[in-house]
């Protein structure tokens, strides 16, 4: 009652490796039966349809929807222990449980019903966030129509809040302490059982018991564990954030933020205007880009930007952004490069 639209989406992986029909497919769509290898691992793993009601890569058909129409998506997730999705809805928020979203994590054999009222016109992407999925063909498109005279689009009344973002290749250690991760790995039983053995780890420590054996060769972000050489400095791209034009160029002006990962922390009100000047430091293209919030974009593509280049984002903060019913008075919403969302 009261709604406009009802979708249903089925996410399942099907394996037509284990399909009746597999050696007639065979016969009929290949070259030369006679040189396909039913086990060979890269058949395998091209037998297994990550689809959406049976589809793949955008073949999904009648997901089209009226701007302000009151949308019902009814979500099923169906297989085996592979089928855990991270169900997520491009341009538009759900209403899931009185909680403002934009995705939702679907398990096997598991149900959920998520509502929409999209409030912007375009073309919009509904995906399966699990990067195997994903890359396998669980991403398809929603279409949202100006079928009617509606409202004008919502006017955003509060403050102008302006960033400047860099992004900045850095030598990140994952674990810069190295002289407790050995005696994380000490297990008693252990020791009473190999009382003599000799364990090669670094820093001079052991974790096994018996005598330690320094490697000569020991880099001091490595170490060993259980016979593994454990590598934890890599090259990664972190955001780093100012709010003084001027400190966009100097690196020791910056004031990082770390959640978890490391990100700057934004911050937002309902009816806000988010600017955003960022500046690509890094050796690749790279944008920025954020769940939940309308984001102001040219032509309808996000923008990215080039080593050394500087561009400037816009990000708006509707109602539909802000917490539901049963939230908490702030929700967080993620954002991060979209020039390749895999890596």
């Amino acid at each position: 009652k009261g709604i406009d639209r009802e979708f249903y989406l089925l996410f399942s992986i099907f394996d037509e490796n284990d399909s009746w029909y597999l050696k007639k497919n065979i016969e009929a769509f290949t070259g030369d039966p006679s040189k396909v290898d039913e086990n060979d691992a890269d058949f395998k793993e091209s037998n297994k349809m990550h689809a959406v009601n049976g589809y793949l890569f955008g073949n999904l058909p009648g997901l089209a929807m009226c701007k302000d129409d009151k949308v019902s998506w009814h979500l099923i997730g169906l297989g085996s222990h592979y089928d855990m999705h991270g169900v997520h809805f491009q341009g538009n928020t759900i209403d899931l449980r009185g909680t403002t979203r934009d995705g939702l994590a679907l398990f096997p054999h598991l149900s959920g019903t998520a509502l929409m009222q999209p409030d912007r016109v375009g073309t919009f992407k509904v995906v399966c966030r699990t990067f195997d999925h994903f890359v396998g063909g669980m991403k398809h498109l929603y279409e949202v129509s100006s079928c009617r005279n509606t409202t004008r689009a919502q006017q955003q009344h509060g403050a102008m809040r302006v960033y400047y973002i860099a992004a900045e290749e850095v030598e990140w250690d994952y674990a810069s302490n190295k002289s407790s991760a050995p005696k994380i790995y000490n297990v008693s039983s252990n020791e009473e059982r190999y009382p003599k053995q000799k364990t090669l780890v670094g820093m001079g420590h052991t974790h096994s018991g018996g005598e330690t054996l320094k490697h000569p060769f020991m880099k001091p972000a490595s170490y060993f564990l259980g016979g593994t050489l454990c590598q934890t400095n890599k090259r990664n791209c972190i955001y780093k954030v100012t709010t003084s034009q001027t400190r966009l160029v100097h690196r020791q002006h910056f004031q990082m933020f770390f959640v978890s990962v490391s990100w700057p922390l934004l911050h937002a009100e309902v009816g806000d205007s988010v600017l955003i000047i960022f500046k690509n430091k890094a050796s690749r293209p790279y944008s920025i880009s954020a769940h939940g919030i309308e984001e102001v974009a040219a032509l309808g593509k996000i923008a990215l930007s080039v080593s050394g280049e500087i561009n400037t984002y816009r990000w708006n903060v509707p109602e539909r952004s802000g917490p539901g019913k049963t939230d908490p008075n702030c929700i967080t919403w993620v954002y991060y490069s979209t020039v390749n969302f895999v890596k």
